[in-house]
């Protein structure tokens, strides 16, 4: 009988299991193919007006603006300045200024779908006073205010009268500012699709130097929004350990460095009537190391999941230039932990890197006071060793410390102390965000200037040596083992 209750009780339960099964179907999710950039995009980079001369502003930056578009390979650029001999004879843009309709009839002969239109919202050039410019009179600074307000503007009105109007103050020190506008067209409807600012500026140099220079500068802002307009997306084709094969590669402007995101791919899910996409969960970073015309091959430098072959790939427009960290110093040989400093490190998903760390603590000296320290320095880093989830490099350490106590007369001295550090460092994935960074290595002992303090106040300052007993001045020594553990957090802009 007891066995006839369960077998009826399995039923019942079964039965339950089916009904809910049948409301999760209309809710199943469907996985979507992964996106590929498959081919370039065209695309017209237009001036505001046909009349503008051919040196002024808005002509050179919209010849910045094509060429580095035409660098980064992903665009199949149209340029207009390059088409206005073309355009003249098929009278395309005998209107002037290139309106709407303007733009249509020009996109349908260049076969494009999309312009960028160039537009200046402000250009100027002026020559303004070198920073370190100092007038021949060594009296200034006995001068008192009202006295140097008087003396600066009769010295202003005597180089402005003595001047020409058409020449230029500071012509050896000229400041260049360009600000402006990239709007992205839809050529098929007239409408604006986006709008992007970019600016460059430089100071120094004659006129044409400078605009030079600032026009350099302008290219970097000119990249990353370019970048922004068409991000790359491909696929993964292979998986072997942490090596991946990546569709895409130089026909598309993929480049040595370049890094992608590794998501799972995304589903589509029908909910009543509706259907929405549901993004896939990102799973990890890789760094492309060789490139053909048409994949790439690559290193999985960061994995919080599986990657599967044909799991979306796309770029990562602002890879971590830099990691910030808290690190703690334990001294081996002596069981305790000196200092503790602030850690900025550069190029942390690179093989070769560096550091810089700002902190403070206490050192003991030959007198076995403990005396305080500040320090400041900075060193390299080669991973030699790189996987998903850990790495393993040689570390070279340049610190340059600050040392402070009193001396036998009770006066506040302080010395320089430089010990220079090799070891090796291996930084542990705690997440897509942080790692635990643990570095061991030999110190040397290093060398410290003279104690010294000082009396006065301004101009008035005097450096006096140290006074010292019979014992004579206390030495640091460094050398010996040291642990430093920390925890570096990594500004990735992933989300999910």
């Amino acid at each position: 009988m007891n066995g006839l209750n369960l077998t009826i009780k399995n039923i019942i339960m079964f039965k339950r299991f089916l009904l809910l099964l049948i409301p999760l179907s209309f809710i199943s999710a469907q996985k979507i193919d992964a996106t590929v950039t498959d081919e370039k995009k065209r695309l017209l980079v237009l001036a505001s007006n046909k009349n503008t001369p051919k040196d002024a502003i808005e002509r050179k930056v919209s010849k910045v603006v094509a060429e580095v578009a035409s660098k980064l390979g992903r665009y199949e650029v149209i340029d207009r300045n390059n088409l206005e001999t073309i355009l003249d004879e098929l009278a395309l843009h005998q209107a002037g200024f290139i309106e709407e309709k303007g733009i249509i009839e020009l996109g349908g002969f260049a076969s494009a779908k999309e312009a960028m239109k160039v537009e200046i919202s402000h250009y100027s050039q002026k020559g303004v006073p070198p920073e370190n410019k100092k007038d021949n009179d060594d009296d200034d600074d006995e001068r008192g205010f009202w006295e140097m307000v008087v003396y600066e503007t009769v010295k202003g009105a005597i180089r402005s009268s003595t001047t020409p109007k058409n020449e230029e103050l500071y012509p050896n020190n000229i400041e260049t500012i360009i600000h402006g506008n990239i709007i992205l067209l839809d050529l098929e409807t007239g409408q604006t699709i986006n709008t992007y600012t970019f600016t460059g500026a430089h100071t120094g140099g004659s006129r044409g130097r400078s605009l030079g220079i600032a026009l350099d500068v302008l290219k970097q802002s000119l990249t990353r929004s370019l970048k922004e307009m068409f991000i790359i997306q491909s696929e993964v084709i292979e998986v072997k350990g942490s090596k991946v094969t990546v569709f895409l590669g130089s026909d598309l402007g993929v480049k040595r460095g370049t890094i992608y995101e590794i998501s799972r791919l995304d589903k589509k899910r029908k909910i009543g009537d509706k259907e929405i996409t549901v993004p896939g969960s990102t799973v990890g970073l890789a760094r492309i190391n060789r490139t053909s015309g048409d994949a790439s091959l690559g290193t999985i430098i960061r994995k919080w999941g599986r990657i599967k072959p044909g799991y979306q790939a796309k770029e990562l427009l602002d890879p971590p230039l830099g990691g910030l960290g808290l690190t703690l110093r334990y001294n081996y040989e002596e069981e305790r932990v000196d200092y503790a400093d602030f850690l900025i490190q550069i190029k942390p998903l690179n093989r070769f890197g560096g550091f810089i760390n700002i902190g403070g603590g206490a050192i003991y000296d030959s007198r076995n006071d403990r005396d305080g320290i500040f320090l400041f320095g900075g060193g390299l880093i080669y991973r030699f060793l790189y996987t998903p989830q850990f790495n393993l490099g040689a570390v070279l350490d340049l610190p340059l410390s600050y040392i402070f106590r009193e001396d036998d007369s009770g006066n506040d001295v302080n010395s320089l102390f430089f010990a220079p550090q090799i070891g090796l460092q291996t930084e542990i994935m705690i997440n897509r965000k942080m790692d635990m960074v643990i570095r061991g290595g030999i110190s040397a002992a290093g060398a410290n200037s003279k104690w010294t303090y000082s009396e006065g106040k301004g101009e008035d300052v005097e450096t006096f040596n140290a006074e010292w007993d019979e014992r004579g001045a206390p030495s640091v020594d460094a050398s010996g083992l040291y642990v430093n553990v920390s925890l570096r957090f990594l500004p990735i802009d992933i989300d999910h």
